[in-house]
């Protein structure tokens, strides 16, 4: 079955393909379960990255599994990246790959293999930035269901540590960064935008892109870099708080010390919440994990322990609420 420009295969009953987005420099994938062609929910699923770094490739597979294994398409965009532009456009694009996944590949599906998606029934979940955009996808497209993995929050709070500098881990033992003429050629090359970039490997040396990020990070200019008009408000869904919010699932780590996605953030946003009137919210903190504990470990594919039950705390949560 090819229904885009590539095709591979991803596990037994299953397949991945890719398919271009109206801008060429973005790319997305989705992910079906062959054996059960009568799949109708979706699931976008978001990268983090800090929307300076990541891509598809980072979404841990057991996760895509289970949701392709319970009634999911999955769909994994790309988006484009800072430098080349602001948050607001990395978000927007997030946007108009939800509008794809809505029209286009509903098209697709139908009028290729004759498999009815439906529109109704669309959730979305992200990790750190990822679950940033989840939050803001939820907020002004219909959606089932948010689930946000230790999302970035309050970006608009200028007092808060996410616009400060940062020496904690992983961070702290990263040597300042000076990038050469040659290094932003890499970073910001003057012919191609970049929308894909995967992180950094254990005992390597990182990638231009990736050591300028951590550089920008410890600096206290992340956000700068993201919004240099100071807008900050355009890339923090929780200035669009209201009664009209869909379901929202917080999964987060009790000792996540990276700016913007602390506990007490997370408690705070529960907070803000119900306040606002979002009638269903969950906030699950594991205990003894930090950030993206659900990256770091084979969690789902030889570790099934609590940390991995806390996964699917989440995907079960998007489950049950498109099978309303």
């Amino acid at each position: 079955m090819t229904l885009a420009t590539t095709s591979s295969p991803v596990s037994a009953g299953k397949e991945r393909h890719s398919h271009p987005s109206q801008n060429p420099s973005v790319s997305r994938e989705f992910h079906l379960n062959l054996d059960d062609p009568a799949d109708t929910h979706q699931a976008l699923i978001y990268h983090g990255g800090g929307l300076m770094i990541g891509s598809s490739d980072i979404i841990p597979q057991p996760q895509i599994d289970w949701l392709a294994s319970h009634g999911f398409i999955v769909v994994i965009p790309n988006y484009r990246l800072a430098p080349q532009v602001n948050g607001a456009t990395s978000l927007a694009d997030s946007v108009e790959a939800y509008d794809w996944a809505t029209s286009g590949l509903v098209d697709i599906m139908k009028s290729q293999h004759g498999v009815d998606i439906s529109t109704a029934s669309v959730a979305v979940m992200g990790h750190s930035s990822g679950g940033t955009i989840a939050l803001h996808v939820g907020s002004c497209r219909p959606t089932k269901a948010v689930t946000a993995f230790y999302p970035s929050l309050y970006f608009s709070d200028e007092s808060s540590d996410a616009h400060k500098p940062y020496n904690g881990p992983p961070f702290g033992d990263v040597p300042d960064y000076f990038p050469t003429e040659e290094d932003w050629a890499s970073i910001a090359p003057a012919t191609k935008q970049v929308s894909e970039m995967a992180l950094p490997r254990p005992d390597t040396l990182p990638p231009p892109r990736c050591r300028w990020q951590v550089d920008v990070c410890t600096k206290g200019k992340w956000l700068s870099t993201l919004c240099p008009d100071g807008d900050y408000r355009s890339i923090d869904p929780l200035t669009r708080l209201n009664a009209d919010w869909p379901p929202v699932m917080f999964i987060t780590g009790e000792v996540d010390t990276i700016p913007g996605s602390t506990l007490d953030l997370v408690k705070r946003a529960e907070v803000d919440m119900r306040a606002a009137g979002v009638e269903e919210l969950v906030v699950k903190a594991v205990p003894g994990v930090g950030h993206m504990f659900d990256l770091l470990k084979p969690l789902g594919a030889g570790d099934f322990g609590l940390e991995w039950q806390a996964v699917v705390d989440g995907l079960q949560f998007l489950e049950s609420r498109v099978k309303r």
